[in-house]
């Protein structure tokens, strides 16, 4: 009992220095594009109906189940960041409890505590998650729930339907966040095969797939009869063969120590499952679970990098965010396997566990967690582009011209990024009064110039402004141009 609390108390240490890490910068940053973009789809203007349409329509690489949960928030929670970013950090916190009683259920307290550590320092999951109002935290949230409840689903020796059922309801909510969750769904059954046939796993495992992959189906197939969005082409770049290290590296946060641990746990694991085949070992299906959470990310990272570098260059799938399916796998797997190395060093040695553990975690904390606390996160905060709308909005309004009928705020990007900084930066976040803001996606562009006297473009891509700059021809002259956030005006020629 003791020993117990002691170990949950060292992990809400841990949790308690991310948590105050988190609350500390969540709103320290402006919206990123991506961020400004999911403020435009579920825009207070927009009905219920709309924000469904959209994801339906023009939005259908993503799904439904957190901006409906996201709109809900955005229209209960004071104005600011912080505030907004608020449930995404309540996510993330929630993901590492959830990995933490994974990696205890998985192979003890050693374990346990290690992949408290490693969630705590992780940068993706403190920042690319906690930090980002986007759905990569409820994403996270319900793969380590999935985890935990398939680990805990093989731990026990009887099932019930319930666990089933409760396992198959976690896969839906896993299958309605993000389609990369969908193929986490899949590669577990894959991993479930093998025990099922060896009658080592009770026929009702079904239940789980058919509720978590079932429940997509109709909004799948009403998807693909409504939408307008050409699947045929994407925008990720087709990568190259470097891009699967790159992309191994980004699931550890790119740090080098956990990347060569990950390499060490795949390959561990995958030998130790082939002597379990070789040696027709009674405990093989715990070692194919094994090897299938440390192999997860190469198996994903190098499938679809033969499917956008080889098989549909055009509407490659290939992004680096995209493989956060992968880390609460990766890390769990990198906690068991650094535990394993520790056990050995306390047999060979007269070491106590909680100085040889409490040595590892520190030092881990020291050397590779304090710069994802402070160097990370400065970087993320004083980097130039996507973070600059509410520095935009402020040059804007300095110049006192905002509000007037003859301005027209252009933003060089989407609608939906548009509606966002308009709603959020410009009318939410100011005084509620209507502003003339367009998009380059809008089709009364040349209209709306041609009525205008002055023009701010802001510039959210790197290049330049043609989209607008064309149709103003020489009826405008630039008047200034801001280059560190990318704003530029211009003025019609008086006559």
């Amino acid at each position: 009992m003791k020993k117990n609390y002691g170990f949950w108390l060292v992990c809400a240490l841990l949790i308690s220095i991310q948590l105050a890490f988190s609350l500390r910068f969540m709103g320290r940053q402006y919206f990123s594009l991506d961020e400004v973009s999911q403020i435009g789809f579920i825009a207070k203007r927009n009905s219920w109906g709309k924000i469904i349409d959209y994801y339906l329509t023009s939005e259908v690489t993503n799904l439904p189940l957190w901006p409906l949960l996201a709109a809900v928030w955005y229209r209960v929670v004071p104005y600011g960041e912080g505030w907004m970013r608020l449930i995404t950090v309540i996510f993330t916190t929630a993901s590492i409890i959830l990995l933490i009683k994974a990696g205890k259920s998985f192979g003890g307290e050693g374990t346990g505590l290690l992949t408290a550590v490693l969630s705590c320092i992780s940068p993706i999951i403190m920042q690319k998650c906690g930090l980002t109002f986007r759905v990569h935290a409820f994403w996270l949230f319900f793969t380590a729930l999935v985890l935990w409840l398939y680990i805990e689903r093989n731990r026990r020796k009887e099932n019930t339907t319930k666990d089933f059922v409760l396992l198959g309801l976690a896969m839906a909510g896993l299958a309605y966040s993000h389609y990369f969750g969908c193929l986490s769904i899949v590669y577990l059954f894959l991993l479930d095969i093998l025990p099922f046939c060896r009658k080592m796993l009770h026929k009702k495992f079904i239940i789980s797939y058919l509720i978590g992959g079932g429940s997509l189906i109709p909004w799948f197939i009403l998807m693909l009869l409504k939408r307008t969005m050409n699947l045929e082409e994407f925008w990720p770049k087709v990568p190259t063969f470097e891009s699967i290290p790159k992309a191994l590296h980004y699931i550890v946060g790119n740090d080098e120590p956990l990347f060569i641990l990950l390499i060490l746990a795949m390959i561990y694991n995958l030998l130790v499952l082939l002597k379990a085949f070789r040696d027709r070992d009674e405990e093989l299906e715990e070692k194919l679970y094994a090897a299938g959470f440390a192999l997860m990310s190469i198996i994903f990272v190098f499938a679809d990098y033969v499917y956008s570098a080889h098989i549909n260059t055009r509407s490659g799938i290939f992004v680096t965010r995209y493989f956060i399916s992968c880390v609460p796998a990766a890390t769990l797997s990198i906690a068991d396997f650094l535990n394993r190395i520790l056990k050995v060093v306390r047999e060979r040695t007269e070491v106590s566990k909680g100085i040889l553990y409490g040595t590892v975690m520190a030092f881990t904390l020291l050397y590779i967690g304090a710069p994802n606390y402070y160097y990370d996160v400065k970087e993320e905060v004083s980097a130039p582009f996507d973070n600059t709308y509410g520095n935009v909005r402020d040059a804007i309004a300095a110049e006192g011209r905002l509000y007037d009928a003859d301005t027209v705020v252009a933003i060089n990007a989407n609608r939906a990024n548009a509606d966002g900084f308009e709603e959020y930066y410009l009318e939410y976040g100011g005084s509620g009064r209507d502003v003339n803001v367009m998009s380059n996606e809008d089709g009364d562009i040349e209209e709306r110039i041609n009525n205008a006297r002055y023009v701010y473009i802001y510039q959210v891509m790197s290049g330049t402004p043609d989209v607008y700059t064309e149709l103003m021809g020489d009826a405008f002259e630039e008047r200034w141009f801001d280059e560190d956030i990318g704003l530029y005006l211009f003025e019609k020629k008086q006559d």
